[in-house]
C-alpha cells in the first residue's frame, strides 16, 4: 500500500507543479486541477477503505461535487475568452470584468 500512497502523492505533486510551470492558458490549468482532485478523491476512498471508516467516503462524494463544480465553472470561463478573444490566455480573463 505504501506504493500507492507514493504514486497518488506524486501525482499530485506532479500537478502542482505543472501548474505553476503552465500557468498561461486557462484549459490546462483546469486539467491539472482536475487531476488533483481526482488523485486527492482516491487517496480518500483508498485510505477509508484500509480504515473502514464510512464518514470519509461521504467526503469523496464531496471532493467529486466540488471537481464537478470546478469543471463547468472552469470550461463556461474557457468558452466564454476563446468566444471573445479566439485564444484561451489567462491574461484575457483581466479584460473580462468589464
Amino acid at each position: 500500500m505504501n506504493i500507492l500512497y507514493f504514486i497518488i502523492t506524486f501525482a499530485i505533486l506532479n500537478a502542482f507543479i505543472s501548474i505553476v510551470y503552465n500557468k498561461k492558458f486557462i484549459l490546462s490549468i483546469i486539467i491539472c486541477l482536475e487531476s488533483i482532485l481526482l488523485n486527492l478523491l482516491f487517496f480518500n476512498y483508498l485510505f477509508s477503505l484500509i480504515n473502514n471508516t464510512n464518514i470519509l467516503n461521504s467526503f469523496s462524494l464531496f471532493i467529486l461535487t466540488l471537481s464537478a463544480i470546478e469543471a463547468s465553472i472552469g470550461i463556461s470561463l474557457l468558452t466564454l475568452v476563446s468566444r471573445d478573444f479566439n485564444n484561451n490566455n489567462i491574461n484575457n480573463t483581466n479584460i473580462l470584468k468589464n
